[in-house]
């Protein structure tokens, strides 16, 4: 078939979209779902991390999995429990039943994830990969458009349950679009059949992540000794330890450390890991900002960050098809230094910070996000050979995710550490528009200790590209 590689393009990336778009309206919907559970900000937090934490944790095994057994069975399963998860979310009476639904749910779009973008290089050639993974990003972007704008819409209007219910729809389509639409002779990889897998690996590598994100996420900050979460810390170090110990040692590792040997791969890899745990400090805090702090409706607040996510739509695939002509590595430096510019202003907001300003920096923002994206990928999957996409496609959702809740966690926990010791606050969000002007300078300090952060994240993705197109030009 002529347009095959479109028609998949599109049963893969359906999926994407809607996962995605379910992050942008779950998150509108946390001030709502913390005053009908009355559960503070620390605690509602986590049907976010619960969610990251899961989707990592599934992600380099799914992999590896979808790499012996098809990639085509691991996304068609992966949305099967996606809409399960989603199901018991509608019904969900408890905040518990909720957590537990967000891990279902997360369970598939990790699945998803790890073989979407190993389909999508396998369908296009090298010239095109930039163009094809921009085109990827264009529907994460526009997942996050659409997730804030109906999140806010149908949380205003009818409340966070009404949310499950609509990510029903479209997820169900795109179970019959994969089911009927995809090839496995077409997606496949090839000679990884007999390949055994790692199973001392992953039980080390989940083992590590779950124990480390549970011992952070649950510091005390009256009495940092006062409950488990220093034993999770020092238990995830020796998960941690055990695991490179086991991959070192590996025929098959879940993650071979051999690979980052490899200058390109090792410097995007790094590039994609810090890159994600600034720009997620922001996709946590922002919401917290404009429905907390100055009490804006989640209709309204939606539409402003819809702006956002529709700059980088847009420009995602002009950053992923002008990589592929003039080189990959500019683009890459030029969105991560529009997203420190965008941060640098970000960390000077305040409650009198006007919305049209607030959405022209997030505006610029997103061309950052956008141009850096696609490069990246599109670096990551040349580094390696064709039947490694698999384990790349996992590696890249694998590393955004973790940075994604490092950096969640991370914000949060400052958060909660800020207002907690310098204004005895452990509220609600939306008791946020109603402290004394003490208090909101608390939450302003933390609100730049946060972001002068992640411009240091930023930094760090930024430094290794500026060295490695410095030495392709000598």
């Amino acid at each position: 078939m002529k347009n095959y590689k479109w028609i998949a393009f599109l049963a893969v990336t359906l999926s994407l979209f809607v996962s995605v778009m379910s992050m942008g309206a779950i998150l509108i919907s946390l001030k709502d779902i913390s005053d009908s559970f009355n559960t503070p900000i620390h605690q509602v937090s986590w049907i976010v991390i619960v969610h990251l934490l899961t989707v990592t944790a599934i992600l380099l095994p799914a992999g590896n999995i979808a790499d012996r057994f098809g990639r085509k069975n691991v996304h068609i399963f992966g949305i099967l429990i996606f809409i399960i998860g989603t199901l018991i979310g509608v019904f969900a009476n408890t905040f518990e039943i909720l957590i537990f639904s967000r891990i279902i749910m997360a369970i598939g779009s990790g699945m998803g994830q790890a073989v979407g973008g190993a389909i999508v290089s396998s369908l296009f050639p090298d010239s095109e990969r930039g163009k094809s993974l921009g085109m990827m990003s264009t529907s994460v972007g526009l997942g996050q458009t659409v997730g804030p704008v109906v999140g806010g819409l149908l949380v205003y209007n009818f409340g966070w349950e009404s949310v499950y219910v609509f990510l029903l729809i479209p997820m169900v389509l795109a179970f019959i679009l994969g089911y009927l639409l995809l090839k496995k002779d077409e997606i496949e990889a090839v000679g990884s059949d007999n390949q055994i897998f790692d199973y001392k690996g992953t039980l080390f590598g989940i083992s590590f992540i779950i124990t480390l994100i549970v011992g952070l996420k649950n510091l005390s900050f009256e009495n940092i000794f006062s409950n488990y979460s220093i034993l999770f810390l020092i238990i995830s170090i020796f998960f941690g330890l055990a695991f490179i110990f086991t991959e070192l040692r590996a025929n098959n590792p879940l993650l071979n450390f051999g690979l980052f040997k490899k200058k390109d791969f090792s410097v995007a890899v790094n590039t994609r890991f810090f890159a994600f745990m600034s720009m997620s400090t922001d996709m946590i805090m922002m919401p917290i900002f404009l429905t907390g702090l100055l009490n804006i409706n989640e209709s309204n607040v939606g539409f402003m960050l819809i702006f956002g996510a529709l700059a980088f739509a847009i420009s995602a695939p002009i950053g992923g098809r002008l990589s592929d002509q003039f080189g990959r590595e500019k683009f890459i430096i030029l969105g991560l230094l529009l997203l420190i510019f965008a941060y640098a202003m970000i960390s000077q907001f305040s409650v009198n910070t006007s919305k049209i300003f607030i959405t022209s920096i997030l505006i610029i923002g997103g061309i950052g996000k956008g141009l850096w994206g696609s490069p990246n990928m599109a670096v990551t999957y040349s580094s390696l050979d064709r039947n490694q996409y698999g384990f790349v496609s996992s590696i890249i959702s694998f590393i955004r995710n973790m940075g994604n809740t490092l950096g969640q966690t991370y914000a949060t926990i400052i958060l909660s550490a800020f207002l907690i010791i310098g204004a005895n606050y452990n509220g609600d969000i939306s008791g946020l528009s109603s402290l004394e002007e003490s208090s909101i300078n608390v939450f302003l300090n933390a609100w730049k200790f946060i972001y002068f952060s992640s411009i240091f994240f930023l930094l760090i993705s930024l430094i290794p590209n500026i060295f490695a197109i410095r030495q392709k030009q000598i």
